[in-house]
């Protein structure tokens, strides 16, 4: 398991960028119900869903218990998601997103709890499909992983948050490729049916055969890598917004 050291947190990253999240959130929130709209803006106190999509990772360094919640470790060599060894305690994004879906759902909880875990939500289906999110190389997500971009150090794990997504547009033009590919695709419904589990193994296995798998040897990031791995980044930001607008309307929906 990746261990947290707390007084070097800041320096890690463990997420997507602030971009990545805000992609995911509009794609999720053209995709809710009115009901679910609704229901989702007054647990937020009139914010939508992308307001608070890069909640979760604002709070971690007063709520270090949440760090965890952000992955989950399944080493790149195995074939399957298996809770126990991959999710002890509980302590990993898949159990996550079903804990605090079990709170978002329970009207006798308080509106202000209810609010907290719509945000832990929004934030962790986006977190569970980064590939670096599902797998375990023993190197802190790739964050041990000195790379070199466009003639400047960075990290793997940075790489694949937010270095790749900044060559692919703004955030407005990905949103709109993102929606416009939706509705051209007959495949958006059962996409939607899945579980975290198993986006869980697609982000591992994107990460055992793209991530590492195609990376260079020199660790100078090549225009070859680049083009491989766009269209994965925005395969990834469409079936998040898709599966997160499936959760909260079925969880907000009525």
């Amino acid at each position: 398991m990746r261990s947290l050291v707390l007084g070097s947190l800041a320096a890690l990253t463990f997420f997507w960028g602030p971009e990545g999240h805000q992609i995911v959130a509009r794609v999720a929130e053209a995709r809710l119900t009115p009901a679910a709209r609704a229901e989702a803006t007054r647990l937020l106190g009139g914010q939508s869903i992308a307001d608070v999509a890069s909640w979760a990772d604002n709070v971690r360094s007063q709520r270090p218990e949440t760090g965890a919640w952000h992955y989950v470790d399944i080493e790149l060599g195995d074939t399957s998601y298996v809770a126990a060894r991959d999710c002890a305690h509980d302590a990993c994004t898949v159990a996550a997103i079903g804990h605090e879906l079990g709170i978002l759902r329970d009207h006798t909880r308080s509106d202000s709890d209810r609010a907290e875990a719509l945000k832990f939500v929004v934030h962790f289906v986006g977190d569970l499909h980064q590939p670096l999110h599902g797998a375990d190389n023993h190197d802190k997500g790739g964050n041990s992983v000195r790379v070199t971009f466009e003639t400047r150090p960075t990290n793997l794990h940075s790489l694949w948050d937010s270095g790749i997504l900044n060559t692919m547009g703004s955030e407005d033009q990905l949103v709109r490729k993102i929606q416009d590919e939706i509705a051209h695709r007959d495949d958006i419904a059962k996409l939607a049916e899945s579980t975290p589990a198993q986006w869980a193994m697609e982000s591992h296995d994107i990460a055992r055969d793209v991530v590492y798998g195609q990376l260079p040897s020199s660790l100078t990031i090549s225009n070859h890598y680049i083009d491989i791995a766009q269209p994965i980044i925005q395969e990834r930001l469409l079936r998040a917004g898709v599966r997160l607008a499936a959760l909260l309307n079925q969880t907000l929906g009525s």
